[in-house]
């Protein structure tokens, strides 16, 4: 791989630094090597160099099966609160008729 490719702000042991801004936080050009643990420019070259492409698909797919998995259990939810408002009403509707007589 090239040198020129090998930047620190591209790799996956680099978290950046933010500062506060007046409405939002910005990054610096500095950040964190945790690989290093140490302060590091963001354009330095690395021989700890490990690129974020694969990182970034595999969190992106536990994500998407998080939410999968997150949407059957609303789904599950969903169904036993409807089965339980049918029998509450049903039971309303009887104590109210059994009170009538």
């Amino acid at each position: 791989m090239e040198e020129g490719n090998k930047h620190c702000y591209s790799c996956r042991y680099y978290k950046p630094y933010y500062t506060k801004g007046y409405i939002k936080f910005d990054r610096c050009d500095i950040g964190l090597c945790t690989r290093k643990e140490e302060t590091v420019e963001k354009h330095k070259i690395c021989e700890n160099y490990y690129r974020m492409y694969n990182i970034r698909l595999n969190r992106r797919q536990a994500a998407l099966s998080a939410i999968a998995e997150h949407i059957n259990v609303l789904a599950e939810l969903k169904q036993v609160l409807e089965e339980d408002d049918a029998e509450a009403i049903k039971e309303l509707f009887l104590e109210f008729k059994n009170r009538k007589r």
